[in-house]
């Protein structure tokens, strides 16, 4: 009790009930864990299942399937990422992502540098669009 700096009954029920609190604490971590771990395994089974699954799959076939699903995808996911980011969009965030993703996958090189000079194209049109054009002098300018 003196570790505490406890000397008295009532120093003995504020030490008791921080130990019940700690206790608790325990008790409480230790479900969680058990919750987690049991999610974890959960998780881990679907996972080899599923690589199981995909050892029997053509190769072949996936890259096909791939290649068809990924544009439309991409363009959900610009368009998604576009609305969420408003005016902050920046088109060359969003093709060094796809870059990367390319890299990951293991595609071409010319693949990933086609993305860079669309966007780039684009970016440089739209910021185009949004520039006045220059007032050219008319005939009628001229005359005043």
């Amino acid at each position: 009790m003196s570790t505490f700096g406890k000397y008295d009954d009532k120093g003995m029920k504020d030490v008791k009930a921080w130990i019940d609190g700690r206790e608790t604490q325990i008790q409480k971590a230790e479900a969680a864990e058990a919750k987690y771990s049991a999610e974890l395994e959960k998780a881990l089974t679907e996972y080899h299942d599923l690589e199981a699954r995909a050892e029997s799959l053509d190769p072949e076939k996936l890259e096909a399937a791939r290649l068809f699903l990924r544009p439309e995808e991409e363009k959900r996911a610009v368009s998604i990422v576009e609305d969420v980011y408003g005016k902050n969009y920046d088109s060359t965030v969003m093709c060094e992502a796809k870059n990367q993703l390319s890299n990951l996958l293991g595609e071409k090189s010319s693949d990933v540098t086609s993305c860079s000079l669309r966007e780039n194209l684009k970016q440089k049109q739209q910021e185009g669009h949004h520039r006045e054009a220059p007032h050219r002098k008319t005939s009628q300018d001229l005359e005043l």
